[in-house]
């Protein structure tokens, strides 16, 4: 009996294993070039992520903004920045998330929210991480959905894509605008794909069926 358990612990899948598993056409050579691509795209932003732990959404989008009483941020630096830059009023608020460093922008987006979104897309500094929790949020305006999809180096990241993808606001005309960038492997996928809306899936297949 504990061969058995023992056995069935190493065939149950880990826990937030990836919801997408590559298909059995997919070339080694295929998977490499997409990994590289990932790598390079992520490259810069490591430290970001790292530093303010860009990729703990928080609940996302609760009120699509931190709460300012809640958990300290680790880093006694880092805690610095956002005693700094708490109370800020509007304008300062949007004046840093144009002009400001990684550690201040991410520390405003959690603050602040919706009001320095759009700043925040117009800082040319922006990291691709910072663009992926932004394009997730659930009541993010269409005109920033728009913006984030026109930009085609933020497109050129995976993890922008998926992010726009899930997201619910956006417009069907937006769609196939993503799902092309896709790596046909990875577009063979979406239709089976239950993380993403209906409307989502069904324009992936309408693609695979034209190409």
């Amino acid at each position: 009996m504990a061969d058995v358990a023992t056995a069935a612990l190493v065939a149950a899948p880990a826990p937030g294993a990836a919801l997408i598993d590559l298909d059995d056409d997919v070339s080694g050579d295929d998977a490499a070039i997409e990994l590289d691509a990932d790598a390079t795209d992520n490259a810069d932003d490591d430290a970001a992520r790292d530093e303010l732990d860009l990729d703990d959404d928080d609940g996302d989008d609760a009120d699509d903004k931190a709460d300012g009483d809640g958990r300290p941020p680790r880093d006694p630096a880092v805690r610095n920045v956002f005693e700094r830059l708490r109370n800020l009023p509007v304008a300062a608020q949007l004046k840093v998330a144009r002009e400001g460093e990684v550690s201040e922008r991410i520390a405003l987006e959690r603050m602040y929210g919706k009001t320095v979104w759009e700043a925040l897309l117009r800082n040319p500094r922006i990291t691709h991480p910072e663009v992926t929790r932004i394009a997730r949020m659930a009541s993010l305006p269409r005109p920033l959905l728009e913006l984030i999809v026109s930009n085609t180096a933020w497109l050129r990241s995976p993890e922008v894509r998926r992010a726009l993808l899930g997201n619910l606001r956006l417009g069907v005309d937006m769609i196939p605008r993503v799902l092309r960038l896709l790596p046909k492997h990875e577009l063979r996928l979406v239709p089976s794909q239950t993380a993403y809306p209906l409307g989502v899936r069904d324009a992936a297949r309408r693609l695979l069926k034209d190409s």
